[in-house]
């Protein structure tokens, strides 16, 4: 049986940001950490980011910051804090060859837009590109881990998920440079949002409502041996959570898009929300 994370504290969206009510379409899809205190929420509905206290209480802090793009909304949030940069990711758009790409919105701290880069791999369809980000500095380089919404990087629902690594070009760009293998043991439908902290990742599965974690081995670029385990939610009800970031060693920071239709009506309860939640054990 897999081990349940720990709830510690949640929180529905529309009660923490500023001008916004019940009802309001607040589609949450990625989680990133300005610090220990703060998390910086995206919506794949809405060019915004929203600055949340993690308290989970009203807090005059809380607000709303404009992000323009080019595409409407995105997928998961990355932030480079020594560079004092955010990074958002657009799933896929049709590139001027006709192809389906990812592309990379990059902002200063203070969230004005700078640049908007194109990631090479390409996708069948728009609706299933980059769907997780996560962003890491090693021997003085800058990567990006962008990972595939579907597995293999298609629309299949089996076979394994895949992270692609790309690295930042002294031009600015982002060259590709290798990939990462999410295994079939964590039997993923699909794969929804990323986050790196210390060697470790951690991956959530909207579709399949489980987190998956491992350890890196950046040197082989390969997954530690017995570093894998999989947990599952307290509820069956969390079956949106779209973004997810470390904020401890043994503590995540998920948010949760709105309920399907096809959806039980008890997952509203958890919908477009932000949970913190401890792994048990640690």
């Amino acid at each position: 049986m897999t081990d349940k994370l720990v709830l510690v504290r949640e929180r529905k969206l529309d009660e923490l940001i500023p001008g916004k009510k019940k009802g309001d379409r607040l589609e949450a899809s990625g989680v990133a950490l300005i610090d220990d205190s703060t998390a910086a929420v995206i919506f794949d509905n809405l060019n915004v980011v929203a600055r949340v206290d993690l308290s989970l209480e009203p807090n005059e802090n809380n607000c709303l910051h404009p992000a323009p793009s080019l595409a409407d909304g995105f997928e998961d949030i990355a932030i480079d804090h020594e560079g004092k940069r955010v990074f958002c990711m657009i799933e896929s758009m049709e590139d001027s060859d006709g192809k389906y790409r990812g592309f990379l919105s990059e902002y200063d701290q203070d969230f004005r837009f700078q640049r908007c880069a194109r990631l090479s791999t390409t996708f069948e369809t728009p609706n299933k590109g980059f769907e997780g980000l996560a962003f890491l500095r090693r021997g003085g380089d800058e990567y990006i881990f962008a990972m595939c919404e579907g597995n293999l990087c298609t629309a299949a629902t089996s076979g394994g998920g895949r992270i692609q690594a790309f690295k930042r070009t002294t031009e600015g760009n982002w060259d590709w440079s290798h990939q990462l293998e999410i295994p079939l043991t964590a039997e993923f439908e699909d794969y929804a949002g990323i986050s790196y902290r210390d060697g470790w990742l951690a991956v959530v599965s909207q579709a399949s409502a489980r987190v998956w974690i491992a350890e890196i081995d950046q040197q082989a670029r390969l997954l530690v041996d017995g570093s894998q385990a999989v947990y599952r939610f307290p509820k069956k009800s969390y079956g949106n959570v779209e973004g997810i970031a470390w904020l401890s060693d043994d503590t995540l920071v998920c948010v949760s898009d709105k309920k399907k239709s096809r959806q039980a009506a008890k997952c509203a309860k958890k919908d477009q929300s932000i949970h913190i939640f401890r792994i048990p054990g640690s």
